[in-house]
């Protein structure tokens, strides 16, 4: 049996369930099965999986990583490797596929500007080896473009050790209760953005009417909020099916383009009008 692996964040998040998904259906067409590996946040977990990998023979492995630099020690030079969304530092250079985050986030943060957002709420998401985050490096420049002082406490990070909507609920909530004026807010994902309209309504505010928000992923759970959530479509199907090719002319020996951007959309829904 042909075998590739791919290790996830956490499977508890639509948006890495929907990539390995379509992973699984891309490698299928030639023949392959997927081995799915979530690391659940966790750094050592995820350096382990590769060893385990590696044991069980597979051809190769994406990776949607969590860690900040990888060695040698972590990946053997022989073992073909694609990056998905993350590109961690590393001694061996290693293709990968992902979004402009930065660009992504810049429009998002740009467009709550542009409907009178100034105090805009980031919520950037959780990485096992807090690898420096393209996001909060757009949203810097928006704020900066448009005249608006970033503010650090604006920029809330989430622990990894709960529910995206659960934590991203509590550190709303929190900062909301603490008198701090917020009129726009960008989750790290639909899940989380559930949980940020809730927050919202325990303090008795509304979405769009006192506070505009704006989630990554444009999962099935954006259109199933009320309001419907305004969007970052990411493409985890373009994702997977170039990661998918890249990966295969790897295992062939063949020479590959390192560097691959999918591009993003901004879907505009209610939370937003």
């Amino acid at each position: 049996m042909k075998t590739i692996g791919m290790i996830v964040p956490t499977m508890d998040n639509s948006f890495f369930a929907s990539l390995a998904h379509a992973v699984s259906a891309e490698m299928k067409k030639s023949g392959y099965t997927v081995l799915t590996c979530d690391s659940r946040n966790d750094a050592e977990t995820e350096k382990g999986y590769y060893t385990v990998l590696r044991e069980t023979g597979v051809s190769g492995v994406i990776s949607v990583s969590g860690l900040s630099r990888v060695t040698e020690e972590t990946i053997p030079e022989s073992m073909p490797v694609v990056w998905v969304d993350r590109v961690p530092e590393s001694e061996k250079e290693i293709p990968w596929v992902a979004n402009d985050d930065e660009a992504a986030m810049k429009e998002a943060a740009k467009y709550l500007i542009e409907k009178g957002c100034k105090h805009i709420l980031l919520m950037p998401g959780y990485i096992a080896e807090h690898q420096e985050n393209p996001r909060l490096s757009g949203y810097k420049k928006a704020l900066e473009e448009a005249g608006i002082e970033f503010d650090p406490l604006y920029v809330l990070n989430r622990t990894g050790k709960g529910s995206s909507e659960q934590e991203t609920g509590e550190l709303v909530m929190n900062l909301l209760r603490n008198g701090t004026k917020v009129d726009g807010i960008i989750t790290s994902s639909d899940r989380a953005a559930f949980g940020a309209m809730k927050a919202l309504g325990k303090v008795g505010y509304y979405s769009p009417e006192d506070v505009r928000l704006i989630s990554f992923d444009n999962s099935p759970y954006s259109t199933m909020a009320s309001p419907s959530i305004t969007s970052l479509d990411r493409n985890p199907s373009s994702l997977a099916e170039r990661a998918c090719a890249i990966l295969m002319d790897l295992i062939a020996g063949k020479e590959v383009q390192k560097e691959n951007i999918i591009s993003v959309s901004l879907v505009e829904r209610d939370s937003t009008r």
